[in-house]
């Protein structure tokens, strides 16, 4: 098998990882509205108005929303790359989420890689994410290095 055979996976740098996330994010999103609805709902701070409802929240609720949302989204990563190799970010550019062996991925690593998304994304909107998968010769976020995994198309 030679080297250009383009049935290997390859490792995916920073500007497809990125359309990816950009599409995962409407579904945090998602996630957020829901947080802040079921927060909203249950403390009584939803108001209906004429043109629909207006949830405002603060100081513990919103607290407790922002830590929902926050298990939402890590979760999703989570048990889809974990089940299935990828988000729907990644199943529609066509990339996965392998340990770096090319086996599929254990729960614990899913888990690691995504909890330290947390890691990359601050302080700047996946600035340590960026920097890192660009130094690495596997193109490996922090997550991914800690969890043994690399993203492959």
């Amino acid at each position: 098998m030679s080297a250009e055979d383009s049935s290997s996976p390859t490792v995916c740098g920073v500007g497809i990882r990125g359309v990816s996330m950009a599409i995962d994010t409407f579904v945090w999103f998602a996630f957020l509205m829901i947080a802040i609805s079921i927060v909203g709902a249950i403390t009584g701070e939803t108001q209906s108005t004429p043109t629909g409802s207006e949830t405002y929240l603060t100081g513990t609720p919103a607290t407790i929303a922002l830590l929902l949302w926050l298990s939402l989204s890590i979760g999703y990563h989570t048990v889809l790359e974990w089940q299935f190799g990828k988000t729907l970010g990644k199943f529609l550019v066509k990339i996965e989420v392998t340990a770096a062996d090319g086996s599929p991925l254990t729960l614990r690593a899913s888990a690691v890689r995504n909890v330290l998304r947390l890691v990359d994304y601050l302080p700047l909107v996946y600035i340590i994410g960026i920097v890192l998968v660009v130094l690495s010769d596997r193109q490996q976020r922090l997550g991914d290095r800690v969890a043994k995994t690399v993203v492959v198309r």
